[in-house]
């Protein structure tokens, strides 16, 4: 995998602190002894794989580790339920584009494929309420042994929870001292800007990425202040969306009172009505 040092923010999609921080085959590698809780040697082959335009903005890097296809997402809001779909669509796209022999398809020999496995790497501010996605949970009509299933772990990497995973990545608990101290500046009131670099100024002296910090300063600096802006454009639209989705049931709840439908009625027409409409 390329060198984290060697990493540039002019890709198509933007790379963020952890894509950089984690690109690094021996930093993929500690992490997913980690999360795994396995020791796989030092020398074990790394391949890395692209993103795709469904999910550049959530995070992900993505590498064969021998056998296996390992996807983590790091996440900093509640893990969207969603999540499994948006990984369906990308599995299939790696596994297409990068490691299966399309003319080999239609043939009778089996085509064999790397194992997949994907983990959240959760580091949001707010409580956990489970420890997998399952892309069965979006099933219409509910299966015990469904036909097709994807099912995603989710870590938490918080600094104060996540003790049992940073125990053993030097480097993912590195990150996470980082991001916490970000966010604690910010609770203190201090502006975004002064905050990161209070925070990465805090590190170097402690030792803490101070190596890598130093050695891409200005390129850190643009990543959290890149992701710190996409990440509150995101949260304005969902909230903006949200206050229009509301306003569309209030109007269509109107209009159907107004037609002398019962109220009862009236409510869950609206509410279906608002839901084909999103």
């Amino acid at each position: 995998m390329a060198n984290a040092q060697n990493q540039k923010t002019t890709h198509k999609h933007k790379d963020t602190l952890f894509r950089t921080l984690f690109s690094n085959s021996k930093n993929f590698l500690e992490l997913y002894n980690a999360v795994t809780n396995e020791n796989l040697p030092a020398d074990t082959e790394i391949t890395p794989y692209p993103t795709n335009e469904l999910l550049a903005k959530f995070n992900d890097l993505a590498a064969g580790v021998g056998d296996q296809l390992v996807v983590f997402f790091e996440h900093q809001s509640t893990p969207s339920q969603n999540m499994p779909l948006r990984l369906l669509s990308y599995v299939a796209d790696i596994l297409h584009l990068h490691l299966v022999n399309k003319d080999k398809l239609y043939g009778n020999e089996l085509v064999p494929m790397p194992t997949p496995r994907f983990y959240v790497l959760y580091n949001g501010e707010q409580k956990l309420e489970t420890n997998e996605l399952k892309l069965s949970d979006s099933f219409k009509l509910k299966d015990k042994d469904p036909a097709l299933e994807l099912t995603a772990k989710i870590i938490d990497i918080k600094l104060e929870t996540g003790a049992k995973v940073l125990k053993t990545s030097e480097t993912l608990k590195s990150y996470s001292y980082l991001i916490e101290k970000i966010r604690q500046n910010m609770r203190d009131g201090m502006a975004r800007d002064d905050a990161i670099v209070k925070a990465m100024k805090l590190c170097i002296e402690k030792d803490v990425l101070k190596d890598f910090l130093q050695e891409n300063y200005a390129e850190v600096l643009k990543m959290l202040n890149w992701e710190y802006d996409a990440d509150t454009h995101m949260r304005v639209i969902a909230e903006e969306n949200e206050q229009k989705g509301m306003q569309k049931g209030i109007n269509a709840l109107a209009d159907l009172i107004k037609q002398g439908i019962p109220l009862e009625e009236a409510v869950e027409k609206a509410m279906k009505l608002n839901q084909i409409q999103d």
